[in-house]
């Protein structure tokens, strides 16, 4: 299988309709007979399963698969669950708003050909990005100030941790995902670090981006924690060993 792509879901029943439907037919068309979709069930109390059941019953043609473990985790978990039971040679993750329209899965891939990398994550803050539709000014602000502190203390030289829409090949995937531990909101962060102690070369690539309504950080709440869990994965994956030359 080329293609997994992951779609971390909590309580997403409104969304889901329209981006299984577009990330389908986007797969149909580019790589058919050649990928799976898998939305990790992060233990929603909605109609999240059933309606991603019944969207593969009725669309057989791209297979579409819930994975559910029962309650609810917190983002980073299921991610790290969807890409550690995906199938596919290459594995993206992305968000169930498609802030990231899919048809960016192209644009990266192409630039990590290029580039001879195993990881490529989109970018909104690079020049070539175009954000059609802005975040509310605090929290595009407050999320830059915390893309500075990640830099200083997780990952250096990437301008953007944080955005949901990210490709791995399969060995990066596993040897990456199989060390983190942080199940919320800084598990991008974690992850990265964790790939660049590994040695894997990161392609950070200019994206198309749109504000979707519907967040589940809360600036407040989450904020302090992500600051916490920075300092965190600096210790908890010190040990760590190159294993790409």
């Amino acid at each position: 299988m080329f293609l997994s792509v992951i779609i971390p879901a909590f309580n997403e029943e409104a969304r889901l309709p329209i981006t299984l439907n577009a990330t389908r037919e986007y797969l149909q068309e580019r790589f058919p007979e050649q990928c799976e979709i898998l939305v990790v069930d992060d233990g929603s109390a909605d109609a999240t399963a059933h309606i991603t059941a019944e969207f593969a019953k009725h669309y057989p043609d791209v297979p579409v698969s819930v994975l559910s473990y029962g309650c609810n985790r917190g983002k980073g978990y299921a991610v790290r669950y969807g890409m550690l039971h995906a199938s596919g040679d290459w594995r993206l993750f992305c968000d169930a708003d498609l802030a990231t329209p899919i048809e960016e899965f192209a644009v990266i891939f192409d630039r990590m050909k290029v580039d001879g990398t195993e990881i490529g994550i989109g970018s909104r803050p690079l020049k070539q990005s175009n954000l059609l539709v802005h975040q509310p000014w605090y929290r595009e602000q407050l999320g830059r100030g915390f893309n500075k502190v990640v830099q200083m203390l997780a990952v250096p030289g990437i301008q953007d941790t944080q955005c949901g829409f990210k490709i791995f090949s399969a060995a990066a995937a596993t040897n990456v995902f199989q060390h983190c531990k942080l199940d919320k909101f800084a598990f991008d962060a974690e992850a990265l670090l964790i790939a660049t102690r590994l040695g894997y070369r990161i392609s950070e690539v200019p994206i198309r981006w749109s504000h979707k309504d519907g967040s589940k950080i809360s600036l407040v709440r989450d904020g302090s924690r992500m600051v916490c869990d920075l300092l965190r994965i600096r210790m908890l994956h010190k040990g760590l060993k190159r294993v790409v030359k």
